[in-house]
């Protein structure tokens, strides 16, 4: 899972591009900032990835999801996503 937060130059297209890159995504419309990603990267590989896409005062935060170690409310389509890519 990805979170960002993009501060004074919002070069969105960018970011998308980069995390695309690092593997299939899937957004639940109602999180703008969050991004699940099906990757090989590690969460330090993929957090260095994004660092190239941002600038110095842009943040983010990268984690891994274990199966069974995550809840929430999301749509359906989410958390089956989530589910298949375990």
């Amino acid at each position: 899972m990805i979170t960002y937060d993009l501060n004074k130059v919002k070069d969105y297209q960018k970011l998308y591009r980069a995390l695309g890159a690092l593997g299939e995504t899937k957004r639940d419309p109602n999180l703008d900032s969050v991004w699940f990603v099906s990757t090989s990267y590690t969460p330090e590989q993929a957090s260095d990835h994004i660092r190239s896409a941002t600038d110095s005062d842009d943040t983010h935060f990268v984690c891994r999801i274990r199966s069974g170690e995550s809840a929430g409310w999301m749509n359906k389509d989410v958390w089956s996503w989530i589910q298949s890519h375990e």
